[in-house]
């Protein structure tokens, strides 16, 4: 499958019937999707082949609901995507609100709600992922669907010299740091080291983010004592 070829659906394995339906309505449009359920193959690692997914996907929907804020996986997935600057089109299966790390995750991005009337909830989403107007007079005409801001747009920023990443991609020590977090996490790794070392403004910032993603708080100082082992060999 070629590079930014599919639509990737984040969703609950608790909302499968949803997000099939979905699926089934994008694809009837024309809309290749990438469903976990559907196109895993049989003995691939889940992990690993998620993260090659979100890596070819050219736009994420992700199916917004009480189940799918509950899970630490979903919110690994969206963070990815955040990382891979893949857009996320968020669908909202019920009157929930975000909140946490799932809060700052979809800050400033739009939502189409799902109900009252889910056909017309996915022509919208049609529409949106073909980078249509949504106000157009056709989807009016029939009943307009909420499309609310998670949180109104943060302030203009100044525009500033970016920074060099922490630790550069294609160095010795970014692979070696991925290495030691993909003990702990598997492949989506990669993606978190990349993140953080382009998002950080120091190491030691870089390094409690990466320790973060440690399920188990009694491993992080081992961790953080081995990144900054290999930050200083950098330096």
């Amino acid at each position: 499958m070629d590079n930014a070829s599919h639509i990737f659906i984040c969703y609950s394995s608790k909302d499968e019937a949803t997000a099939r339906r979905v699926v089934q309505f994008l694809e009837a449009d024309g809309l290749k999707c990438w469903i976990a359920s559907r196109d895993v193959p049989p003995g691939r690692n889940y992990q690993e082949t998620i993260v090659q997914a979100l890596e070819r996907s050219k736009s994420i929907v992700f199916l917004f609901s009480e189940n799918s804020a509950g899970s630490g996986e979903i919110k690994k997935e969206l963070s990815l995507a955040g990382g891979l600057n893949a857009p996320v089109f968020p669908l909202r299966l019920s009157q929930i609100a975000p909140s946490g790390a799932l809060r700052y995750e979809l800050a400033t991005r739009q939502w189409i709600d799902m109900f009252p009337d889910a056909d017309q909830a996915l022509r919208m989403l049609v529409a949106t992922l073909r980078g249509e107007s949504v106000e157009s007079p056709q989807v009016k005409a029939e009943a307009p669907v909420a499309n609310n801001a998670l949180d109104p747009a943060p302030p203009a920023r100044k525009r500033t010299r970016k920074r060099a990443p922490i630790v550069a991609p294609d160095s010795a020590e970014f692979e070696a740091i991925r290495v030691m977090l993909a003990r702990h996490i598997g492949p989506i790794a990669k993606v978190f080291v990349q993140k953080a070392a382009t998002e950080s403004r120091t190491p030691d910032e870089f390094i409690e983010r990466l320790s973060g993603h440690l399920s188990t708080p009694a491993q992080r100082p081992a961790f953080q004592q081995a990144v900054r082992a290999q930050l200083g060999a950098k330096s």
